[in-house]
């Protein structure tokens, strides 16, 4: 039966009413609910007979057919709840657009199910096909984003170029370069370090590209026939921290991390792959098995004198010589001012 925007939510408002476990409403608590609701998005207020009415409709109507608690009464007024709290009104009417839109969000999210830091979007997905989220729920986790990044309104168009296998034609300008326009099988979206990139294959290459998304100027879809990845993209970034992949093996890294950092490095791992190989009160000793690349680089940079590598002795010399490069602009910059 269709409902008005008006009704629908009357009912949001009677559902959550009858599912809480909590409280005992009457129908004047009733009306007062769906009136406060009401005046929230400047519709105008019902009467008890409306929502009486409302309450009849949704006991015999398809597809509703709610069961209330005959027996809930305080004195000789009646209370309203469900006969099961766990039960929750059918109540969403969508056009196909934000059907296509539900849909491409709840693909992103099962992407992360089965992976433990990802336990959070089990929850998130029972609550969507739930509905259990209304206009008054106020957020409960914030997840960190950059408001001023671009390129993420070209997230849904290339998500769906993957899901249903397009070639894509990609006008990209990378830092400090020219615009290029490649030719690319569109394979996967991967987020790090708050920046979204898409992995693809440019036709006439072999190996995968990453392209970030704030750097994509716009994109086509173009009739050529689709190449299926040679790699499984699950297990394609599982040898380096980011998104590059460097044409090398993977090795052994040892990193020896200070008291000051230990704890952090010890309850957000580098890599998957690390493990402790000695701790102590004053540092811990870990391993990695990764591939060396610049997210790499950057991230042990990061910790400053609290991570120091041990080896290999290749990546050792590595990264001491770009801690000397960053000491030389130091010296030459102190130089300027103090000439000045």
């Amino acid at each position: 039966m269709p409902v008005d925007k008006q009704v629908l939510l009357r009912y949001q408002v009677l559902n959550k009413c009858f599912r809480n476990k909590y409280r005992e409403y009457t129908i004047d608590d009733l009306v007062d609910e769906c009136n406060k609701a009401l005046r929230k998005a400047d519709k105008p207020e019902v009467s008890k007979r409306t929502i009486q009415n409302d309450i009849v409709q949704l006991e015999t109507t398809d597809p509703y057919y709610i069961r209330l608690n005959e027996n809930l009464k305080r004195g000789r007024q009646r209370l309203y709840r469900y006969v099961d709290t766990d039960y929750n009104l059918p109540l969403f009417r969508m056009n196909d657009e934000e059907r296509n839109k539900i849909e491409d969000a709840i693909y992103v999210l099962k992407q992360f199910e089965g992976e433990p830091q990802y336990d959070w979007v089990r929850t998130f997905l029972m609550q969507i096909e739930g509905g259990l989220f209304d206009k008054e729920s106020s957020p409960v986790v914030t997840f960190q984003s950059n408001p001023d990044l671009k390129g993420l309104h070209h997230f849904a168009g290339l998500l769906k170029a993957i899901t249903t296998k397009r070639v894509l034609r990609l006008r990209y300008t990378p830092f400090g370069k020219e615009t290029i326009t490649v030719k690319t099988y569109p394979y996967h979206l991967k987020q790090y370090n708050d920046r979204w990139y898409l992995i693809a294959q440019a036709i006439g290459f072999d190996g995968y590209s990453n392209y970030a998304l704030d750097r994509i100027e716009d994109f086509e879809e173009i009739a050529l026939p689709y190449k299926e990845p040679e790699y499984e993209l699950n297990d394609y970034f599982d040898d380096v921290v980011g998104v590059t992949i460097p044409e090398c093996d993977a090795e052994d890294i040892i990193i020896k991390v200070y008291k000051a950092s230990m704890s952090f490095v010890l309850t957000k791992p580098i890599h998957l792959s690390q493990c402790i190989i000695e701790k102590s009160n004053e540092y811990a000793v870990i391993s990695i098995n990764v591939k060396p690349n610049y997210e790499l680089d950057s991230k042990i940079l990061s910790f400053g004198s609290n991570m120091v590598v041990l080896s290999p002795d290749s990546y050792r010399s590595h990264i001491f010589e770009k801690i000397q490069a960053m000491n030389q602009i130091y010296t030459n910059d102190a130089e300027n001012l103090h000439s000045k």
